[in-house]
């Protein structure tokens, strides 16, 4: 990490004001930004080896609890209900609308999703791209669409996967990765899925076109 990278950081982290410029100048990678995030407190707790893509709208930090393993997309965490405003100038009342998230160990929550106040999530689940989750998510369940519902369990999606990856000509590769991103390995890695996706020749096809 530069000089400056190590400044902004240590900006970011006693000042929310300057995780804007962190963000845009280091482009941090999700562990990273889950990690400023976690030595700034911003959580009501955070556990080990979580990653938060930078770009996600995360609200009302101080009531979102985040277990082990925590990997977030680029999707929205609510924990107010902002109607409750218009509600209470329209019927002159003072109510408020809150709710704690409460993410659980080992869950992945994908991009474009949208978590609303009063959801507890996990263990062991999956959240699908792109839904909308309003109610809890059980442990060890799948879930997708809008409002999202259980589409399978996880034990079933791991299996599935497993068996995906023995057809998968790059997994020597992956099984002497050290850590998620070897960025000396990812070249050969592209290379190899490239041909498995389009073929040997798809590559020099496409530069004669």
């Amino acid at each position: 990490m530069s000089v400056i990278a190590k400044v902004l950081r240590a900006l970011a982290v006693r000042d929310a004001r300057f995780e804007g410029a962190f963000r845009r100048i280091c482009r941090p990678n999700g562990l990273e930004w889950a990690t400023m995030l976690r030595e700034r407190g911003d959580f009501y707790a955070m556990g080990e080896h979580c990653a938060i893509d930078p770009h996600a709208l995360i609200l009302s930090r101080m009531y979102i609890r985040l277990g082990n393993n925590v990997r977030i997309a680029n999707c929205a965490i609510f924990c107010h209900d902002g109607s409750v405003a218009m509600i209470n100038r329209a019927y002159g009342l003072r109510l408020d609308n809150v709710g704690k998230v409460d993410i659980r160990d080992n869950v992945s929550i994908g991009f474009g999703s949208i978590i609303l106040p009063g959801v507890t999530i996990g263990p062991n689940a999956i959240v699908s791209a792109g839904s909308v989750v309003r109610s809890d998510v059980a442990e060890g369940d799948v879930v997708a669409g809008v409002p999202a519902k259980r589409v399978g369990r996880l034990e079933m999606s791991v299996a599935m996967l497993k068996a995906k990856n023995q057809k998968f000509p790059w997994r020597h590769l992956i099984e002497r990765r050290v850590g998620e991103f070897d960025p000396d390995m990812e070249p050969e890695l592209a290379r190899l899925r490239v041909e498995y996706f389009y073929g040997s020749s798809a590559r020099s096809q496409n530069k004669d076109t």
